[in-house]
């Protein structure tokens, strides 16, 4: 096991390598207090904390294993088809997008801004859900949240510009970004929330609910920012909005890096502190390809594993045990050395070890044939032992 000396030594070290990228972030961040409060900006009323954070999470929920099912397969999908395929996987729990990276609306063209041919591909997702939960399978709706180029392109006035241009500014993969601020990016994302839940999903999650801080992002404008709100005011501020439109468990998605950097030292507006009083359970996006090049160039599994165990560990520690710590796994090889079913199982292994409330797995193309294995070879072992302990311990 990850020793906590190490633990530690691993946390310092990440936090001072990840720290040069707060001088990205437009306007510089302003740190977050010790202690949560409810957030205040200028001329704009946030719902407060209703419900203790998770106490909405209900106990199925707190413990899953699960996958990300890409939009395409559930598009092309029959319902009890798609089903029975992610139960074959070994699989308890299912992502689908229902608003994904392109901000394209997956399963009507009928709210009030995502209308068109781009958004509804999805006919009948009700019909899935249900299929889904035929097969006891746990529903979670991921929604993309400002990186949304279909609301961007739709209604300009929402849209990041760029400083010198003028123009639409675009991420490094050429996509447009709503500005946080804007009042119709917090409406559209809690409608879609709320259009969500009407379909029977158990939990919406939250994706990109945050600034963009990659280099170019120095050259981005907010049209909407309206004085100098901190970051992380804003994002609670949508957090509160979806929080009080839908009756279900919300949880979201966030960096790694922000289980080792308190505060909002990075820019992103994810100070988990100020976030955790309107969410049940949190997803840290732990794969090694997103770790500072040193970790996945030369990877050491105590290192890698060092790396998942004391990012959910510290997360527990900072934001207690009532919001389920749920970390974002790696199943595809990018990056990933020493990709195997042993590096897939000692992810598992160290999630559980740091505290984690079940553990999800990502692949952006739904293949999971190595998790599919590794969950079989898992639960075989699991079986054996429990039968030695019957064996040896028969009343």
């Amino acid at each position: 096991m990850w020793s906590s000396s190490r633990t530690v030594r691993s946390v310092s070290l990440i936090a001072a390598l990840l720290s040069p990228l707060a001088a990205l972030a437009d306007p510089a961040p302003t740190a977050a207090p010790p202690a949560p409060e409810p957030p205040q900006t200028s001329g704009a009323a946030f719902a407060q904390p209703g419900d203790p954070p998770g106490s909405e999470l209900t106990a199925r929920g707190r413990d899953v294993r699960g996958i990300y099912v890409p939009y395409r397969k559930v598009e092309r999908s029959k319902p009890e088809a798609l089903a029975q395929w992610i139960e074959s996987l070994g699989a308890d729990a299912a992502i689908l997008d229902v608003k994904d990276d392109r901000g394209r609306v997956t399963f009507t063209r009928d709210l009030p801004y995502a209308k068109g041919p781009m958004h509804g591909g999805v006919r009948d997702m009700a019909a899935i859900v249900r299929a889904l939960h035929d097969r006891g399978i746990y529903a979670i709706g991921r929604l993309v949240c400002f990186k949304d180029q279909a609301l961007a392109l739709s209604k300009p006035a929402t849209a990041l510009r760029h400083r010198k241009t003028g123009a639409v500014w675009r991420d490094r993969g050429g996509l447009a970004w709503v500005d946080p601020h804007a009042p119709i990016a917090r409406e559209h994302i809690a409608s879609v929330a709320r259009a969500a839940e009407a379909l029977g999903f158990d939990e919406i999650q939250l994706d990109y609910i945050r600034f963009p801080v990659e280099p170019g992002a120095r050259h981005a404008v907010f049209p909407s920012r309206d004085g100098a709100p901190a970051r992380h005011e804003v994002i609670a501020g949508t957090l509160a909005a979806v929080d009080s439109a839908i009756r279900i468990p919300l949880s979201i998605d966030v960096f790694g890096l922000t289980a080792y950097h308190p505060g909002d030292a990075d820019g992103l507006g994810q100070s988990l502190e100020h976030l955790a009083p309107y969410i049940d359970a949190i997803t840290p996006m732990v794969y090694l390809a997103n770790w500072p090049r040193r970790y996945w160039e030369h990877p050491d599994p105590a290192t890698t594993h060092g790396l998942v165990e004391g990012a959910v560990r510290e997360i527990r520690e900072r934001l207690g045990d009532g919001i389920a710590v749920r970390p974002l796994l790696q199943a595809f090889r990018w990056r990933a050395k020493l990709f195997s079913g042993a590096f897939i199982a000692d992810q598992i292994r160290a999630s559980r070890e740091g505290g984690s409330s079940g553990y999800l797995f990502w692949n952006q193309g739904g293949s999971y044939g190595i998790v599919q294995t590794t969950w079989r070879r898992l639960d075989a072992a699991q079986r054996a032992s429990e039968a030695d302990l019957l064996a040896q311990n028969p009343y």
